[in-house]
């Protein structure tokens, strides 16, 4: 009966705001935030928050009225950083079902951009509907020991990776000049790889990359950039274990491989011996191997080199995750490995395994 009386009051509010062209009226309901303030802001161009409402919850309701000079992306913020809610805005009337618990799971509706918006995560819900099912089921198998059907889960997840990269492909086509396809851009992985983000962001308009989220979505572009294949890696120069300096091109060679690793990180260790194995197999023909540790304590930082027998060229400023070289190469994780040719070019970028040795012997 609630609901009932809510959408006939957000159709009066409908039809009130059709009456005004230049407003824009957010109608919300919402259980348990009795009292709770709510903020509908977005970002300036200088990538600010503005407030465009302020509005209070009284008896489940809450209501937002304004207008916009054109359509953008804004948020109904609550109190947590968990209570964030996309919406694209526009001088039209919405209605919102507030989730108290999480925001970005509500159901929003009105204006065109938004209908458009929500067709598109319904397609994405509907690729993925199987996903809890599989992470069950890949959970159980790893449990007891099963590696093939672990390997046919894999798989399957990866079919429905690319199934809904084509189906993100045809919207951005679509959609790159609209706030819809410019923010599925946005919510991407912000350390997502040169080679997945470039097309999605040759997509998108010179009137969206010229917005408050465009120009964060292009310096994300740039800062891949810098580490993609085909780039000449930028030179740095920081400590040995020695305190002798020693800078990236400084160290010649027909390849290079420039590792980004520390002692705690178990994954790095890990990958270690295989290191190893490719620096013995290939030195005499020319390799060279920098390894740039994120450590900030330099006893283990030692300790590592001399147990994991790492007979290469090292650097540090024990800076940790501040590391200049890592700031530089704009690191957000370790391993992180990539393969230079004689003139520092990067032919590898984020290499791992066998995909290493792969590299080194197509250039020797």
């Amino acid at each position: 009966m609630m609901r009932r009386i809510s959408f006939i009051v957000f159709c009066l509010s409908f039809l009130f705001g059709c009456g005004e062209q230049q407003k824009f009226i957010v109608f919300g309901e919402v259980d348990g935030m009795e009292g709770d303030t709510l903020f509908l802001a977005a970002r300036n161009i200088e990538g600010r928050w503005d407030t465009l409402g302020v509005a209070v919850v009284e008896s489940r309701i809450f209501r937002f009225e304004g207008s916009v000079p054109r359509p953008l992306i804004a948020q109904v913020q609550g109190k947590s950083r968990h209570q964030v809610l996309p919406l694209f805005l526009e001088n039209q009337s919405f209605h919102i079902y507030l989730n108290k618990g999480q925001f970005e799971q509500s159901e929003v509706n009105g204006g065109g951009l938004q209908k458009s918006y929500n067709e598109f995560m319904m397609q994405k819900a509907d690729i993925y509907k199987e996903m809890p099912e599989l992470e069950k089921a890949f959970a159980e198998a790893r449990k007891a020991g099963e590696r093939e059907t672990c390997r046919q889960l894999i798989e399957r997840n990866d079919e429905l990776d690319s199934i809904y990269r084509e189906s993100e492909f045809r919207f951005l086509k679509e959609q790159g000049n609209s706030l819809p396809g410019l923010y599925v851009v946005f919510k991407q992985n912000p350390r997502m790889r040169f080679e997945r983000l470039k097309p999605m962001y040759d997509l998108l308009s010179d009137e969206m990359k010229d917005t408050p989220y465009g120009k964060i979505i292009t310096q994300r572009y740039l800062d891949a950039k810098i580490t993609a294949k085909g780039e000449i890696a930028p030179d740095f120069t920081l400590l040995t274990p020695e305190g002798d300096s020693l800078s990236l091109y400084s160290v010649k060679a027909k390849v290079k491989i420039l590792d980004f690793w520390a002692s705690w990180c178990g994954p790095c260790r890990a990958e270690n011996p295989n290191m190893v194995a490719i620096y013995h197999e290939f030195k005499e023909r020319g390799l060279e191997i920098i390894s740039v540790s994120l450590d900030s304590n330099r006893e283990a930082w030692l300790k590592a080199i001399k147990e994991d027998g790492l007979t290469w060229r090292h650097v540090s400023d024990l800076k940790g995750w501040q590391s200049s070289a890592a700031q530089l190469y704009k690191i957000s994780a370790v391993p992180s490995v990539f393969v230079l040719d004689a003139t520092n070019r990067i032919v590898g970028s984020y290499v791992r395994g066998e995909n290493i040795r792969t590299c080194v012997q197509g250039l020797l």
